[in-house]
């Protein structure tokens, strides 16, 4: 028969809970880098994937209005000069501006409407053959390269070879690499002329033995 003057005691000792604390506070740590590669990983990806559909739609856009001979339709694509014949040579953008008017100009994108800039896209073409009598040529080299936002703080020290994707844990290479790089031919095929200045395009010397009729 139990003593009225004793007590029963439960739950947990000081002791007990703070063995409880550090226990849980080392899975956390050891849980949390891995948190934090996944999200950071995840975000480049979708910036990737963001960055290549915008890159695409650029050169589609192009590619349309060359099919359909609308006048002036590389007005607004900057041509690189003599010394960047090879668009794959054009240097990486020294700044980032609402409308671009030179090769080392990058667009600012705000691709989902909220105010803020999200990327910056540089284009480019090479002079590409003009048939005589025509403004606008009929076969070129264009290039189009797509940054992060983020990059901005490093302008003046841009590259121009793609980031690579992989794991990581913060900014990656989208600091200083673009997202997205594209190189591309793009033709007029419907128009006169157009397999012999295609010819031309890719052989100058073409131009004074070849007979177009």
């Amino acid at each position: 028969m139990a003593k009225p003057n004793q007590t029963h005691t439960s739950g947990l000792t000081l002791i007990e809970c703070l063995v409880a604390i550090i226990v849980i506070a080392i899975s956390v740590a050891a849980v949390a880098p891995a948190l934090v590669l996944t999200v950071a990983t995840r975000v480049q990806s979708q910036q990737s994937e963001q960055a290549l559909n915008l890159a695409q739609t650029e050169i589609d856009q192009v590619r349309l209005v060359v099919e359909r001979g609308e006048s002036g339709y590389v007005a607004s694509t900057p041509i690189s000069t003599a010394a960047y014949a090879d668009i794959r040579t054009v240097p990486a953008p020294t700044t980032f501006v609402a409308s671009t008017t030179a090769v080392e100009q990058a667009a600012l994108v705000d691709l989902n409407g909220d105010g803020s800039n999200d990327f910056a896209i540089q284009t480019f073409r090479n002079p590409g053959y003009t048939p005589s009598g025509s403004t606008d040529p009929i076969a070129f080299d264009m290039g189009v390269r797509v940054y992060s936002i983020q990059s901005e703080e490093n302008l003046g020290s841009l590259e121009t070879d793609q980031a690579s994707i992989g794991l990581t844990s913060g900014t990656g290479q989208r600091r200083n690499k673009p997202l997205v790089v594209l190189y591309t031919t793009v033709v007029r095929g419907e128009a006169d002329e157009s397999l012999c200045g295609y010819v031309r395009f890719l052989n100058p010397t073409a131009s004074t033995s070849l007979s177009c009729s």
